[in-house]
């Protein structure tokens, strides 16, 4: 199954979640391809938060690779799975999406959103990957 997770800026919620699944995966032996991505285009090409990289480390996870992008059509083609981290950013997945796409755009929390611990600090950050951490699990045994 492959995966994509989109937050707005690609550098905190959506890399910290790949970096979950990825390891996930790897525990379960599941194939499959994980990546994530931004529905603006302000930091592309950028690492992810150092916050978050921390937060990930501190959890046995490393995105210290991770490179900020923005969503593209193709991505559309690619994800059988498309997590968005809220909803405004589910609003702007379905309005990319071509025809069809639709039905495999969620919500990563279900009904709810994934708090952004941008202009938070530390304690935020934790609390977003502990989220992140306990949605996975759940969809993951579902897979």
């Amino acid at each position: 199954m492959d995966v994509l997770f989109v937050c707005l800026g690609n550098i905190c919620r959506s890399p910290l979640a790949a970096g979950v699944m990825r390891s996930l995966y790897k525990q379960m032996s599941i194939q499959g391809i994980i990546d994530s991505a931004g529905t603006a285009n302000w930091n592309e090409g950028q690492r992810a938060d150092p916050r978050a990289i921390a937060v990930a480390r501190e959890n046995g996870i490393d995105i210290t690779s991770h490179r900020a992008r923005q969503v593209c059509k193709e991505d559309f083609d690619r994800f059988q799975l498309i997590f968005a981290m809220d909803r405004d950013n589910a609003t702007a997945l379905r309005k990319l999406a071509p025809a069809g796409a639709d039905e495999r755009i969620r919500l990563l929390r279900g009904s709810g959103d994934i708090p952004d611990p941008y202009y938070s600090g530390d304690a935020a950050f934790r609390s977003t990957f502990q989220i992140i951490e306990t949605c996975l699990n759940a969809i993951v045994h579902d897979l």
